[in-house]
């Protein structure tokens, strides 16, 4: 069957005119994408729900696994992809088909909003955005000749600012559509946009170079020795780049989640956590011009400004663009609140070392990939990005204490004995615990109510201040928000104890005499309000660890993995760090075996600083091994001319 498309680049020296309809098709697809991912750490952690519509949302650690192993499956799913194009269907029927795939699983994000929705939903989105994302970076390389070849640079500065035009405008929009209409709408419109993405690229088709499919082509191309060089060299190089992508694509969950933490007050604006991000597209078009324009010429006057150089200066770049975030945690865990300009500061590093490192290693992978094998190396580049988020899934499942654990129940009654002390006293909590063969149905209603919470008691000395924080979750109420500060309960005699603030997510109380202080929160979303207390204690002495207490009997169904015993938890007001030890007995006295009956309840074993300053030094010790590497490559630059039309071999 011959092909009705045009298969070899024109003859001109001017700018191929497919490529407004590929520009447009990643704008669209970029906004669904990232519009999509913008919001999935706020949804595992706010808005998930189970099978029966009660919340079922994730710890931080386990929504960052989640997040980064789904990033990893979106850029290992290239490889498929780019084999899909070379070998069976040719790059524009590969794109279409996938894209189809894509839109499906935005369909199921928006439509189930449960662990199974999120995990089929993202495995569509995984397999459809990751296998055309080769494709469409060697698509827009195909449509150039040797004769118009100096235009490619530009085309590829405009492919990236119409990544980042997409990018910005769906961070804004996404967040705010998340938290006043909630998931289903925050999913379904980049799932719109993502078909508008596949309809723009149908109408290219007539446009486009559709460089065929060739099998043959591609397994004499890979048995050449200039492959395997440039298979061998590019691979090395993706090795480096993968931990400048362990650290960007944080942006999407480490930073988020401290931007929960954070005054996040910024030109008048009170800013969504998720909204941050829409900083890194936006300055992604501003500094591709200053860089093109300035930063560039003056460093190749400078230095002799070569790809490897570029990427180079944009691993160190990186090392601070994760020292501040640890700065700014550090602060946190003192007591200060933070305004979201440090973490601003932040995005400017990393989306400097992005222009570096991004734009150069895009470009620099697609003239350096021998003719026959473009969209193959262009997947190894972004498996790069997969092989960075696993990095990071990696660590955080690392991290992560696995808490008690008891095995090997029968159905029966038991007592789950937890003591803990913090050094100086010791407290003791018993609970019942009722294994059956299988819980009942749950009675919940569908309907999510909105809630707060000021976190646990907390000291400090008398006259000096403490910093609050308050969490709120409109749920499925709608309308507009505010915020009340009341100090409800105060020692005798107290004349000088305030908050500072009214209309905030945060407030410094000041104390000034011993005794007890109550802190009250309301959080107004439409006609609904809700509030939580907080008792704060201004004393010189020592509080005992507490443990949240409840009289109910707790019911787990039987299983042979193991049942945690994190239903009991403990803190200290102190902020002392606390041991446990935990027991179980069944209803004759018998103590059953507790695995880790020596640790708390499940959690990260590192401070979030700590976790910070991890990645810094693993990003110092890339951009050093990173120099003897770039001085040494070598390579040659491959570009498409006119391709006959039979195949090689």
């Amino acid at each position: 069957m011959s092909n009705p498309y045009k298969t070899t680049p024109e003859d001109i020296q001017g700018m191929p005119t497919g490529i407004p309809y590929i520009v447009g098709n990643e704008a669209a697809e970029r906004f669904s994408f990232y519009g999509m991912k913008s919001i999935l750490i706020v949804f595992m952690t706010k808005y998930l729900l189970d099978a029966t519509g009660a919340r079922d949302v994730m710890s931080p650690e386990d929504a960052k696994i989640w997040y980064h192993s789904f990033n990893t499956w979106v850029y290992l799913f290239p490889l498929a992809g780019a084999l899909l194009a070379d070998l069976v269907f040719g790059k524009y029927r590969t794109i279409l088909l996938l894209s189809v795939v894509y839109c499906v699983g935005h369909g199921i994000l928006a439509l189930d909003e449960t662990r199974s929705g999120l995990f089929w939903g993202l495995s569509l989105i995984a397999i459809g955005s990751g296998g055309i994302k080769p494709c469409v970076s060697a698509h827009v390389g195909d449509q150039f000749s040797l004769r118009n070849a100096g235009l490619l640079e530009r085309v590829f500065g405009w492919f990236y600012f119409s990544i980042n035009l997409g990018a910005f405008s769906s961070t804004i929009l996404t967040p705010i559509l998340l938290d006043r209409y909630g998931p289903s709408v925050a999913f379904g419109i980049p799932g719109v946009l993502m078909g508008i993405a596949t309809l723009l690229f149908w109408m290219g088709r007539n446009r486009f170079i559709h460089i065929p499919a060739r099998p043959k082509a591609v397994l004499a191309e890979l048995k050449t020795p200039e492959a395997r060089r440039a298979f061998i060299s590019l691979s090395i190089l993706y090795l480096y780049v993968a931990m400048f992508w362990a650290l960007f694509d944080q942006t999407g969950s480490a930073w988020v989640l401290q931007a929960e933490m954070m005054d996040r007050e910024f030109l008048g604006i009170e800013w969504l956590t998720s909204q941050i991000q829409a900083l890194n597209p936006i300055m992604i078009l501003v500094f591709i011009p200053i860089c093109g324009f300035y930063v560039y010429p003056w460093l190749d006057r400078l230095i002799g400004l070569t790809p490897m150089k570029k990427i180079s200066i944009g691993l160190f770049l990186t090392v601070p663009a994760f020292l501040l975030p640890a700065w700014i945690q550090f602060r946190i865990q003192e007591g200060e609140i933070v305004n979201i300009v440090w973490q601003l500061m932040s995005y400017v590093l990393i989306t400097a070392a992005e222009v570096f490192v991004s734009i150069t290693c895009l470009e620099f992978s697609y003239t350096q990939a021998p003719k026959q094998l473009k969209s193959i190396v262009m997947a190894l580049f972004l498996v790069s990005v997969s092989a960075g988020n696993l990095f990071v899934a990696g660590v955080n499942v690392f991290i992560q204490s696995p808490g008690p654990i008891v095995h090997h129940l029968e159905v029966g009654e038991y007592a789950v004995n937890l003591q803990v002390t913090d050094g100086v006293m010791e407290v003791e909590h018993e609970i019942q615990l009722g294994v059956v063969e299988s819980l009942p149905a749950a009675s919940t209603s569908s309907f999510q109510p909105a809630s707060t919470s000021l976190g646990n008691k907390a000291t400090v000395l008398p006259g000096a201040s403490t910093n609050l924080f308050a969490t709120v979750n409109a749920g499925d109420s709608k309308g507009k928000t505010s915020y009340k500060w009341s100090l409800i309960t105060m020692p005798s005699g107290s004349v000088d104890a305030r908050l500072a603030f009214q209309n905030k997510l945060y407030n410094t109380l000041l104390t000034d005499l011993p005794g007890e202080y109550v802190v009250r929160f309301e959080f107004q979303v439409g006609d609904t309000t809700v509030s939580a207390t907080k008792s704060v204690i201004a004393t010189k002495t020592n509080l005992p660890p507490e443990v949240y207490k409840t009289d109910r009997q707790i019911l787990i169904a039987k299983t042979e993995a193991g049942i945690p015993l994190d239903f009991i938890a403990a803190f200290d007001p102190d902020s002392d760090e606390l041991e446990y030890e935990w027991t179980v007995t069944d209803s004759e006295g018998t103590n059953i075996r507790v695995e880790n009956s020596m640790i708390g309840a499940a959690g990260a074993t590192i401070s979030e600083t700590e976790y910070y300053l991890f990645f810094a030094a693993m990003m110092l010790f890339t951009a050093v091994a990173f120099i003897p590497f770039a001085r040494n490559y070598s390579g040659k630059v491959y570009l498409q001319d006119a391709y006959p039309l039979e195949e090689v071999g």
